[in-house]
C-alpha cells in the first residue's frame, strides 16, 4: 500500500510583513580599530599640521618682508598677522576637514593613520569613498564634543567601533593586521590623497595670514 497518504503537506514560506526593511547584509568587516590608537593617529596628524602650518608662516614671512621691503605692504604686518580673528580659526578647521577628506577618501589613509597601521573602508569592506570621508570627517567635531566622549559612546556600541561619523558616513576604521580593503590603495594614490590635503591645508593655513594683512 502506497505511503502517499501520509505525506504531511510542507510548511508555508513566511509572509514578510507590508513595508517591512530587510536587514542590511552582514559586514565582511569583523572588527573596528579602538578608540586610543585612533586618538593617538589623530595627535600625529594635528602635530603633522603644526608642522606644515610652521613652514607656511614661515615662507609667508619672508614674502611679507619682502613686500613690506618695496613698500608694497605695511611695515606692522608681523603685528597683524599675531592677531586671533574667527576668519582665521574657522579657516583652520577648513584646512583639517579637507586634508582629513582628502587623504581618507583618496587613499584610505592619513600621515597618523598611516603611521598607526589605520585603513578607512566602506562597511561592504571597500576603500572609502571622497563621500563617505566627508561625511564622517564633516561629523568629527560633534564626536569630538567633551573630549571625544561623545564618539567614544558611539564606539562602544559594537565591534566596528563606529563613531556618529562612520555610521553617518558608513565607515570602518580598521587596523591593517585585522582588516585589509578590497581593492587596496596602493602607496601612490596614499601620496597623493596625502599631498592634495596637505596643499589644501597649507593653502587655508596661507589665506589666513593674507587676510590678516589685507
Amino acid at each position: 500500500m502506497s505511503d502517499l497518504g501520509n505525506e504531511r503537506p510542507a510548511a508555508p514560506e513566511p509572509l514578510a510583513l507590508p513595508g517591512a526593511a530587510a536587514l542590511p547584509p552582514a559586514s565582511p568587516v569583523p572588527s573596528g580599530a579602538g578608540f586610543s590608537i585612533r586618538l593617538l593617529a589623530r595627535l600625529i596628524d594635528l602635530f603633522y599640521g603644526a608642522i606644515l602650518g610652521f613652514m607656511v608662516g614661515v615662507m609667508t614671512g619672508i614674502l611679507f618682508s619682502v613686500l613690506s621691503h618695496l613698500g608694497r605692504l605695511t611695515p606692522e604686518w608681523p603685528r597683524l598677522v599675531s592677531r586671533f580673528s574667527f576668519t582665521g580659526f574657522g579657516l583652520g578647521i577648513l584646512g583639517a576637514f579637507l586634508y582629513h577628506s582628502l587623504a581618507e577618501g583618496i587613499g584610505t589613509a592619513t600621515i597618523g593613520k598611516l603611521i598607526c597601521g589605520l585603513r578607512v573602508v566602506q562597511v561592504d569592506g571597500r576603500p572609502a569613498t571622497l563621500g563617505g570621508a566627508f561625511v564622517r570627517d564633516l561629523a568629527y567635531h560633534i564626536d569630538a564634543l567633551f573630549f571625544g566622549l561623545v564618539g567614544y559612546a558611539s564606539m562602544a556600541k559594537g565591534p566596528l567601533q563606529q563613531r556618529f561619523g562612520d555610521v553617518w558616513g558608513h565607515t570602518v576604521v580598521v587596523k591593517t593586521a585585522v582588516f585589509e580593503p578590497n581593492p587596496q590603495r596602493g602607496p601612490l594614490r596614499m601620496a597623493l590623497g596625502i599631498l592634495a590635503g596637505s596643499l589644501l591645508w597649507a593653502s587655508m593655513t596661507f589665506l589666513q595670514l593674507v587676510l590678516k594683512v589685507t
